[in-house]
């Protein structure tokens, strides 16, 4: 799986792009612009960091609520940016020996490596199941982090984002898996 397999766009020999192409590149856009959010979300962890440090050495006075803020947001970011690293094939993986089976038997290696976001779909499925109920729980019942009546920094918000997330990878996985299979079950030269 190669980003520039992924990049090449789905059109037909005139240019006129394919059935569900345009679909597709709706949920690229997306999960860019989930991306670029989480990317936001960082500027602002640092800026946050930045002027709790000042606070503190310059004024002797800590910004409130900064490590609440810090760690709640960076689960979010995780779940932000991973549907679009996943896309963009930028995730952190070791499969040597996966690469060197697919110089000899492509379509094994793409059987494996459909295997692969078949069972990372599950366990995103696994996760919205369970994280779900807690967003409401914390939708409903008002749970914030930080101090009563200093800071309260609700909490439903960034589980959501975990939702939102973890959706969104799911559809990437299966959509990689959909992918791979129909290479798995192509031609022996694929």
């Amino acid at each position: 799986m190669s980003s520039v397999e992924r990049s090449t766009p789905q059109t037909s020999g005139q240019g006129v792009p394919q059935p569900g192409a345009l679909g597709l590149s709706y949920f690229r856009f997306f999960t860019q612009a989930l991306n670029i959010a989480g990317t936001i979300l960082i500027l602002l962890m640092v800026m946050a960091v930045n002027f709790d440090v000042a606070g503190r050495n310059f004024f002797n006075q800590p910004i409130a609520g900064v490590n609440e803020f810090i760690g709640l947001s960076i689960v979010a970011v995780v779940f932000l940016q991973m549907a679009n690293t996943l896309h963009e094939d930028r995730h952190v993986s070791n499969d040597i020996f996966i690469r060197l089976i697919g110089k000899t038997h492509p379509r094994l290696s793409a059987a494996i490596y459909a295997s692969f976001c078949i069972v990372g779909a599950a366990l995103l499925a696994i996760i919205v199941i369970f994280v779900w109920p807690i967003v409401v729980e914390n939708y409903q019942g008002r749970y914030y982090a930080g101090t009563a009546g200093i800071i309260e920094i609700p909490i439903w918000p960034f589980m959501a984002v975990i939702v939102v997330g973890s959706v969104t990878t799911f559809v990437q996985f299966l959509l990689d898996a959909w992918r791979l299979i129909r290479r798995a079950a192509g031609p022996a030269t694929a």
